[in-house]
């Protein structure tokens, strides 16, 4: 099989202003990004809302169960929601998960925005506004990253997928400022004002999607052979038809999905027979573990309760940390997205794991100190806000990995499948860790970090044993890093045939008349 690394394309020649199906493409994918912005600006948004004295007298002061179910609801609703997105995503294209999204925020926004207002339940509407957000943010998160995978010129895909997580970031720099600006407002316009923002955000979702094109391979697995070559010669190619990595392209995917197709690869039971198969869905559940049960629920959503705990209780002081922190994790995983073009997935994962587990046993000490010196301590105060951001930087540097590799790994006819696993069990570790998180931290304090760390050991060990090198591959070639002798070793068999082919000027690529 040829280096497609070496296969020539318009990208390589051309500036990136003169490479207008490449611009084209990236505005696409902007759009995208601007819906994980509004996903990370609203994800970080109830933590910074619950320093603000007015959205707590409006929601009765939740806490305890109350504050754990107002964070936990929507990955109950996404969790309901998941097969459903998962059918439509294969049946009815890539991109109807998007318009929920933006129908949910939309809808949840408005909701929330009312919540206490003229005798309205101030709880009860808040929580039925962050269900009804749920749905969406899942059916967003599957989508998304199926998208990103598939969409992508094959030059920078791996960077654009694991730059995904960055603008989630990004999201929540822009939300913990607005928060940190609207403290100084006394009435309840000091958390709507940060809520009704998300309406315009919504809104421009619903209408800019509509603009972006169906995934080349979706619309090869529908049959639509033309529309899709036509797709990654407008956008991969820049218009020439004769573009020798665009023929490339084309037939190595055409030939992996008809390989797919014709081993009825999109049955569950046909996945789960396959060992390599039951490995890219180990691998999937393995990095929403990672994710979600290494600690950093404590800090993302209850990082009021963790400062408290050292006696740093002025909210204009924890949401002004909050803010810079989301800044220093930002550049964190822009670090890391550059890092990956030189540094393996599983690498990342193995040499940065340690460091969040030593994060977590220095915030463990200094939040141990300050709660049995007699009259609290400072110093320990000043240690527990660098330690959060020493771990939750190291954890930022891994997660363009956690987000971009359960997609990559998948095969096409499996993807949405195993980005339904991956959405399945983040939504049910989501829903018990912001849940139990709330009570465990009312009921024992600091004393709670202890619980994450064997969690950590573990997942370390799981990763080294488990995880498969991606890097450098396409995503019909990854199949291969999984298994090189078994089934998937003729999965290509056209790819091979083009490969020939391109060599003989007098044997030309068959491909579809246009």
């Amino acid at each position: 099989m040829a280096d497609w690394h070496a296969i020539p394309n318009a990208s390589d020649h051309l500036k990136w202003y003169q490479n207008k199906g490449q611009l084209k493409l990236n505005f696409f994918i902007a759009i995208i990004m601007i819906g994980t912005v509004l996903n990370g600006y609203d994800g970080s948004l109830i933590s910074g809302l619950q320093a603000l004295d007015a959205w707590q007298a409006d929601l009765d002061y939740p806490a305890g169960a109350k504050l754990g179910l107002l964070n936990a609801i929507g990955a109950i609703t996404g969790f309901v929601v998941g097969p459903i997105i998962q059918l439509i995503d294969e049946r009815f294209g890539r991109k109807w998960g998007i318009r929920f999204y933006g129908y949910t925020m939309l809808i949840g926004s408005v909701i929330g925005c009312v919540a206490g207002a003229s005798g309205a339940s101030g709880y009860g509407l808040f929580l039925a506004g962050r269900a009804i957000i749920g749905f969406g943010l899942a059916s967003f998160l599957m989508t998304s990253l199926i998208v990103l995978q598939e969409i992508t010129h094959p030059r920078t895909r791996s960077m654009v997928a694991s730059s995904w997580d960055s603008y989630w970031i990004l999201g929540s720099v822009i939300a913990a400022w607005v928060v940190f600006g609207t403290t100084y407002i006394s009435s309840s316009w000091s958390w709507r004002i940060p809520y009704i923002i998300q309406v315009p955000w919504a809104l421009f979702i619903l209408i800019a999607v509509q603009f972006v094109p169906e995934s080349p391979r979706w619309l090869l697995s529908q049959g639509q052979d033309e529309a899709a070559l036509q797709f990654f010669i407008d956008y991969h190619g820049n218009g020439d038809p004769t573009d020798p990595l665009v023929l490339f392209e084309f037939e190595e995917v055409k030939a992996a999905i008809r390989a797919e197709q014709q081993a009825k690869a999109e049955r569950w039971s046909t996945i789960l027979r396959s060992p390599a198969n039951r490995h890219r869905l180990g691998l999937a559940a393995l990095m929403i573990f990672l994710t979600n049960l290494s600690g950093s629920s404590i800090i993302y959503y209850y990082y009021t309760t963790v400062f408290d705990l050292v006696g740093i209780t002025d909210s204009t002081t924890q949401t002004g940390i909050n803010a810079g922190l989301s800044i220093f994790t930002w550049f964190c995983q822009i670090g890391a997205v550059y890092t990956g073009k030189i540094v393996g997935r599983k690498t990342i994962i193995l040499w940065t794991w340690p460091l969040i587990l030593l994060s977590l046993v220095g915030l463990t000490v200094s939040s141990g100190v300050f709660a049995n010196a007699a009259e609290g301590n400072t110093h320990a105060g000043v240690a527990t806000v660098v330690l959060v951001w020493l771990y939750l930087g190291f954890f930022n540097f891994t997660n363009p990995v956690l987000y971009s590799y359960p997609a990559e790994v998948q095969t096409f006819s499996m993807r949405s499948k195993g980005l339904l696993v991956w959405n399945t069990i983040s939504q049910l570790e989501g829903a018990y860790v912001t849940f139990v998180d709330a009570i465990a931290l009312d009921a024992i304090g600091w004393k709670y970090y202890i619980v994450y760390m064997p969690l950590i050991v573990i997942q370390w060990i799981l990763a080294y044993f488990y995880m498969v090198e991606t890097k450098g591959y396409t995503l019909e070639e990854i199949a291969l890093a999984f298994d090189k002798h078994g089934s998937t070793a003729d999965l290509l068999p056209a790819v091979e045939q083009y490969d020939a082919k391109a060599s003989d000027a007098d044997h030309p690529v068959e491909l579809p008349t246009l």
